[in-house]
Parts: C-alpha cells; sequence; structure tokens
C-alpha cells in the first residue's frame, strides 16, 4: 500500500509486483467534499494519476489500466436527452465531476502519447453493503439501523427526494470492470449502468419497508447538494455489446442488504 499522491513510493510498488492489469479506484470519490476541498480532489485525480502512468511507463510494465470515471460528467441532462449515450457533451457542474473530466482526456492521452492501454468507464450510482453512510442509499440505512438499535430518536433527516438516479449494486458492477478491462477498447470510455433510474424517494420508501421501526422522515436542508442534478439515466449498450453483462441482483435485495451490513456494525458497536 502506498499514497497514490507519493510518486516514488508508487513507483516501486509497480516496480515490485509489475501488474498485468490495473484498477485504478483511487479518488476523493464525494461530491460534497468536492466543495469543501476543490484542491486536493484535482490533486488525487490527476496529480496521482500522472504518478501511476508514469510509474508503469518508467518501470516498463505493459498492463491494462482501468480508469474508473463518473457519469457526475455529464452534468445536467434534460428529460428529451435520456438515455445518455457515451457520445453526449460533458457538462461537469462539481469539482468531483470536473476532476473526472480531467482524469479521463489524461487516460486519452497516455493512450495516444504512450500506447497506453487505458480503459475508461463513467459509472452511474453504486450501492452496496459496506458503502460509506456518505452516500444516500446508506446513509439512509445507518440512520435506520441506529434508529431501530435506540442510538438516536426514531426521525430520518433526508435530503433531496425528487432526484432521479441509476443505481447498481457494486457486487454487479465489479464484475463489469473486470470484462471490460479485459475486452474494451483502450482509449474508449463505456457507460456502466442499470439502464434504468429511480427516485432517491423509492430508495428511502424501500428502506423504511424493511424495518419494522415507525421513523419519522424529516427534510434537512443542509443535506441538499450545491448544483444537484435532477436525472442522470444511461445507455448501457456499449458496455453489453463488448461484455454481455447483466445486472444480477434487484434493487429491494441491494437496499436489504445495505440495511443488514448496518444493523451488524451498529450492533457490534453496541458491543463494543
Amino acid at each position: 500500500m502506498c499514497d497514490i499522491l507519493d510518486g516514488r513510493a508508487l513507483f516501486e510498488l509497480v516496480k515490485g509486483f509489475r501488474p498485468h492489469y490495473v484498477f485504478h479506484l483511487a479518488a476523493q470519490s464525494s461530491v460534497r467534499r468536492s466543495w469543501e476541498d476543490p484542491e486536493l480532489t484535482f490533486r488525487i485525480a490527476l496529480h496521482g494519476q500522472a504518478n501511476l502512468i508514469e510509474a508503469l511507463r518508467v518501470a516498463g510494465v505493459e498492463a491494462r489500466v482501468h480508469v474508473a470515471c463518473s457519469s457526475e460528467e455529464y452534468g445536467k441532462v434534460s428529460e428529451d436527452e435520456l438515455p445518455i449515450r457515451e457520445t453526449h457533451p460533458l457538462r461537469p457542474s462539481s469539482p468531483y465531476a470536473l476532476s473526472k473530466v480531467m482524469q479521463e482526456y489524461h487516460a486519452v492521452f497516455c493512450h495516444q502519447a504512450y500506447g497506453m492501454e487505458t480503459v475508461i468507464t463513467r459509472a452511474f450510482n453504486m450501492i452496496g453493503p459496506g458503502q460509506s453512510a456518505e452516500f444516500v442509499a446508506s446513509d439512509f440505512a445507518r440512520q435506520i439501523a441506529e434508529a431501530e438499535a435506540g442510538l438516536r430518536e426514531p426521525v430520518i433527516r433526508v435530503g433531496n427526494l425528487e432526484a432521479r438516479r441509476d443505481f447498481s449494486d457494486v457486487r454487479d458492477l465489479v464484475g463489469a470492470y473486470w470484462e471490460l478491462l479485459r475486452k474494451g477498447v483502450p482509449g474508449e470510455a463505456y457507460n456502466v449502468c442499470s439502464g434504468e433510474d429511480h427516485p432517491v424517494s423509492e430508495l428511502l420508501d424501500t428502506l423504511l419497508s424493511l424495518s419494522g421501526t415507525p421513523i419519522e422522515v424529516v427534510v434537512d436542508p443542509q443535506k441538499y447538494r450545491v448544483a444537484d442534478i435532477p436525472v442522470l439515466r444511461g445507455d448501457n449498450a456499449r458496455m453489453r455489446e463488448v461484455t454481455g453483462w447483466r445486472p444480477r441482483l434487484s434493487l429491494e435485495q441491494t437496499l436489504s442488504d445495505v440495511l443488514d451490513w448496518w444493523r451488524a456494525e451498529v450492533g457490534g458497536r453496541q458491543r463494543r
């Protein structure tokens, strides 16, 4: 392990390990935090990725590199522009989204300039057990689990419930990443998504229905994002054509697993 901003340490790691495949997911991954510290967000994205590519290049390691980018790059999209295809203009509306556009252009540059086999993914919203409470489904599940355990009042505080997103289980998406890294065209970008959008309110309603505890919902303005995007729904035809990938897990199953994970976490916290 090493800090991706430490170029020398990264070079030594790459030189010793000499990987055939690299999954590059290092990032400041919170849109909210990117507004609080855009400079760090940009440094991790561009400087960190440059360190990785340079380490591979100088060490003479010929590896396929997965560069994990985001649907946030598309920015605000109108209903008549849905579903979003890879040819859609990039209109980043947050420092996080801009950092991902930087990474993507750098990955294309490295393919063209150095012949690096960089494969780019634009993942839409992912959820799953173990996800940080920085993200909406996990935040809801954590609050519900704490209310069930009596660790907080039976009130769940929420932000914008009207936003619609294309959600996929992370356990499905890692399979898509692996297939794309092996079969994708270097220098190309692929949407990784389910092809369906759901309002955030649906996630909340499903999670509440999985709990037997009566819980009040309170809208908290502090949980609203700056420049929130109303709707994102992707077209995954390019990815499916290359990989044959299909999601296996339903949204309800994913949310049930997320809630059970938080119940276990909260229970462990109580025993400590």
